[in-house]
């Protein structure tokens, strides 16, 4: 029988020191996942995982029990990638809190069809949704990973980007939709 988040980090509190073992199995993958897809860089995901783990392991009896662990880690990763960019300073940090700078025009035009729908019959091949996502804008990439990626709820996703529910929304929409653009573009 499979246990919850909840009866492993009670086990492993309770003074069984492997029981966060399986935390780590469990939820290396959507960590990993979730840190490629904003470095592109194997390297630095596996150090950033690394981190990532290490840092939730010190502070385990932080956890609130409100959230999922699935989104308390993921929300521990996006934290060390910033500050993982932050010190290579690699890439401007207002372009992922960049929420009013997109067309609005754009952004409220309405699409008639199902855009996760039309995005699969597009890019057919795995290689060229990755290679499209990666051209969209951090904030952009972010949201779909979380959405797409790691099947995280709109709620879940709030508290992981530490941003109001209806601009992850609209994030995530704006998103699907400069994907579509870059899907659409001639090659």
């Amino acid at each position: 029988m499979n246990k919850s988040d909840q009866d492993i980090i009670t086990e492993y509190l309770s003074g069984n020191e492997i029981a966060f073992n399986e935390l780590i199995q469990r939820y290396m993958t959507s960590v990993y996942t979730f840190t490629y897809g904003l470095t592109h860089s194997v390297q630095d995901a596996e150090d950033i995982t690394q981190d990532t783990f290490v840092k939730a392991w010190k502070n385990i009896k932080k956890y609130d029990k409100k959230y999922t662990f699935k989104t308390w880690v993921l929300t521990i990763a996006r934290n060390t990638t910033y500050d993982f960019f932050r010190k290579k300073k690699n890439i401007p940090f207002s372009a992922f809190d960049n929420t009013d700078g997109d067309n609005v025009l754009t952004a409220q035009l309405a699409d008639e069809q199902p855009l996760a729908l039309e995005i699969s019959v597009l890019a057919e091949d795995k290689d060229i949704l990755d290679t499209a996502i990666e051209q969209l804008p951090p904030v952009y990439k972010e949201v779909i990973s979380l959405r797409y990626g790691q099947d995280l709820t709109f709620e879940e996703m709030s508290v992981v980007v530490k941003r109001p529910l209806n601009t992850v929304k609209s994030q995530v929409r704006r998103g699907l939709i400069a994907l579509k653009e870059v899907l659409r573009a001639p090659k």
